[in-house]
């Protein structure tokens, strides 16, 4: 694990295999489940699990403030800033950049774990609606996560906080 992030390694492999992004908890351990589905086949041998000694996390991430935002899909790459404000667990605020200026943005907060949504226009391909959802961690100035725009786009999001 680096941070909040597990690399898996096949075969001594110097690149992971899997990478699973946006760990959730706050102690960040947990076990490796490797399963098949009913009426498929699945084969595992000579599994070795070897842990890696996890990095620590900074959980409590504050998501008050500006954020300049990018949004990296299936779809292809948005950019965008977020002024947000939390009051408690309730997180609200505004989105401008791809999607449209000055939308409004809601969602929760949880000792640095944030669930944002908003809404907008699409310009690509097909135009139409936008409901964008974000979810990950704000480490210190730093932020990350699964994103998606239903129906359009899935992918992850990142953003570093205005100084």
């Amino acid at each position: 694990m680096q941070g909040r992030s597990a690399r898996l390694y096949v075969n001594g492999s110097e690149n992971p295999s899997l990478i699973v992004n946006g760990l959730k908890g706050e102690d960040l351990e947990g076990g490796v489940a490797l399963w098949g589905y009913a009426g498929e086949e699945a084969y595992f041998s000579n599994l070795k699990i070897t842990p890696a000694k996890a990095q620590p996390v900074e959980n409590g991430g504050e998501a008050a403030g500006s954020w300049d935002v990018k949004l990296s899909s299936d779809y292809g790459s948005f950019t965008g800033a977020m002024s947000l404000h939390r009051d408690g667990n309730a997180v609200t605020g505004k989105w401008s950049g791809a999607f449209g200026s000055d939308q409004a943005v809601s969602g929760g907060w949880r000792n640095g774990y944030v669930e944002l949504t908003f809404s907008g226009t699409w310009q690509n391909g097909k135009p139409g609606s936008a409901n964008v959802t974000m979810a990950g961690w704000i480490d210190g100035d730093a932020a990350q996560g699964r994103m998606k725009v239903e129906g359009r786009a899935d992918g992850q999001w990142s953003a570093v906080r205005q100084k």
